[in-house]
């Protein structure tokens, strides 16, 4: 499993942040296929938290293994759980939920854990192919 932490995330840097390391993910672990869903999911959860509390702080753990990758939010300053009761309806969450294989909340609600089930091809299999591929190419 790798790990990769994006920590005292604020509104202005949350979404340029996140965006750059999911399209980074999608692209170093072969799933660019899954890029709108997982870009989604990120979106909601920041417009959702830009709605009900404008001056969040957080840190972001991107978990990828072999057959899933998880974003897992974790606020400074507040909880999901009490977030989720202002919003009567919980739209946000309940499209999240949609988009999401897992959802759910640490035991003290700080923490919102969304998984995504997909097959992920690690970055050395992926570079060593593709300079396998391209010495076949210059030998011809």
């Amino acid at each position: 499993m790798i790990e990769i932490l994006l920590t005292d995330l604020n509104q202005s840097d949350f979404y340029e942040k996140t965006l750059q390391t999911i399209e980074n993910v999608c692209e170093d672990y072969a799933i660019e296929k899954e890029f709108g869903t997982l870009s989604m999911a990120n979106q909601m959860v920041g417009d959702y938290l830009t709605d009900h509390l404008p001056n969040f702080t957080l840190d972001v753990a991107f978990l990828i293994d072999n057959d899933e990758v998880s974003f897992n939010y974790t606020l400074q300053n507040g909880d999901f759980k009490s977030l989720s009761k202002e919003d009567e309806d919980n739209t946000a969450l309940f499209v999240l939920k949609s988009l999401t294989d897992e959802i759910s909340f640490s035991t003290d609600s700080e923490t919102l854990v969304s998984t995504f089930h997909v097959k992920t091809k690690f970055t050395v299999q992926r570079t060593v192919r593709y300079q396998e591929i391209k010495k076949n190419v210059f030998k011809y």
